[in-house]
C-alpha cells in the first residue's frame, strides 16, 4: 500500500538536496553549516548515510575533499594563533599572533611558584589500646 501524494511530511532532504549538501562539504564547509543553510537538522545527513550505503560513500568522500579544502594556504586564516598550532603555518602574521598569545599566557600564569608547606598533623595516642593500634599501623 502506497501513501497518497501530497500526504504525510514532505521530504527535505531529496537528492538535490543531497547533492548541494555534499557539494557544500567538498567546498570546505562545516557538517553543520552545511545543514544549516539547507534548512536540514546536521544529524539528517548522517542518519542517511548510516542507511544507505552509496550516499555514505559519498559523504565520506565530500568530508576529506572539504578537510584539505579547509587546510589550503590561501584558505587558511592568518595572523590567528590557532593557526600557527593546528596547520603548522610559520608565515610572519601567524608567528606573531602566536607569540603574542603565549606572552599572554605567560603573563597571565601564576608567577608564585612557592608552594607552601603545611605540617602534617599526627594523631597523639590517648589510650594504651590506641598506641598499640597505632604502632601495628606503622609497624
Amino acid at each position: 500500500m502506497t501513501a497518497a501524494p501530497g500526504r504525510g511530511r514532505p521530504v527535505l532532504f531529496d537528492a538535490t538536496a543531497q547533492a548541494e549538501f555534499l557539494r557544500l562539504l567538498a567546498d570546505g564547509t562545516r557538517v553543520g553549516d552545511a545543514a544549516d543553510k539547507l534548512g536540514i537538522s546536521r544529524r539528517t545527513p548522517t542518519q542517511l548515510a548510516a542507511r544507505d550505503p552509496r550516499f555514505a560513500e559519498q559523504f565520506a568522500a565530500a568530508k576529506g575533499r572539504g578537510r584539505d579544502a579547509r587546510s589550503r594556504p590561501e584558505n587558511l586564516k592568518h595572523g590567528d594563533p590557532a593557526t600557527y598550532n593546528n596547520h603548522a603555518c610559520r608565515c610572519p602574521r601567524c608567528t606573531a599572533a602566536a607569540t603574542a598569545a603565549r606572552t599572554g599566557h605567560r603573563h597571565t600564569a601564576r608567577t608564585d611558584t612557592t608552594a607552601q608547606i603545611r605540617p602534617l598533623r599526627v594523631p597523639q595516642p590517648t589510650t594504651a589500646t590506641s598506641k598499640f593500634l597505632m604502632l601495628a599501623d606503622v609497624g
